[in-house]
């Protein structure tokens, strides 16, 4: 299964997780290939990855000059993993272990029987593990506010644990993006609704530990209801 698959991750300050959640990815599907996107972490998060997965030709090291959101680095990784024509679908996670790589396969699976397929927080059995109550509430009260002005079906819009078939990226301008941070999730989905994509969502159990650090602050929380407001009205 693995060997059409490209694996995208975002970093900053992930050295506590990355390597651990390289090796669950190549347990799980050895044949696939890992873009790390880091934004030059100062807790030397590129180092540890060189350190372990230099001479490991199935992962490529992107590294940023400087932050510049999760959004803009996951079509960084994007555009890298399209060069190659043999890849089929695109896997975005996260690099501090809430998205586990045993659902992989699960996501790829979903997502040969649509475009699109993501990791949902908000089914019937799905779990979420150790997040405090005021992001929980957060979280929803913002899915619930994208769900209604933007109307794709679907019930988690902000989880960054998703599988896209060639075909659903290459319908979409990856340089026509507004947003920087986690808000691009719902931009990403919107457009591709737009152009006819379809969507299937998979239940699973998010968990919260100490490595999990929010990337919420006011600045993204603003260019998020912006955002949504632009998409829209526009």
């Amino acid at each position: 299964m693995g060997n059409n698959i490209a694996i995208i991750i975002p970093t900053y300050n992930a050295k506590n997780t990355i390597v651990e959640e390289i090796n669950g990815i190549f347990k799980t599907l050895p044949d696939s290939k890992i873009f790390i996107v880091d934004d030059s972490s100062p807790d030397g998060t590129a180092n540890l990855i060189r350190k372990f997965f230099a001479k490991d030709k199935r992962l490529e090291l992107i590294v940023r000059k400087q932050k510049a959101g999760r959004g803009t680095a996951v079509i960084k990784g994007f555009k890298t993993a399209l060069k190659n024509r043999n890849t089929g679908y695109f896997i975005e996670m996260d690099a501090d272990l809430c998205h586990n790589p045993k659902y992989i396969p699960l996501l790829v699976s979903a997502c040969r029987k649509s475009d699109v397929a993501i990791a949902s927080k908000y089914l019937k059995t799905s779990r979420v593990i150790g997040l405090e109550a005021k992001r929980v509430i957060f979280s929803k009260f913002v899915n619930r506010y994208i769900k209604l002005m933007l109307g794709v079906p679907i019930s988690d819009y902000t989880n960054g644990f998703r599988c896209y078939k060639r075909k659903a990226l290459e319908k979409i301008d990856l340089d026509s993006f507004t947003a920087g941070g986690f808000i691009m999730l719902s931009e990403i989905v919107y457009k591709m609704y737009k152009q006819g994509c379809t969507f299937s969502e998979i239940p699973f159990t998010m968990v919260f530990n100490g490595s999990n650090k929010s990337n919420f602050n006011l600045d993204e929380i603003g260019e998020a209801f912006l955002t949504i407001l632009k998409l829209r009205f526009s």
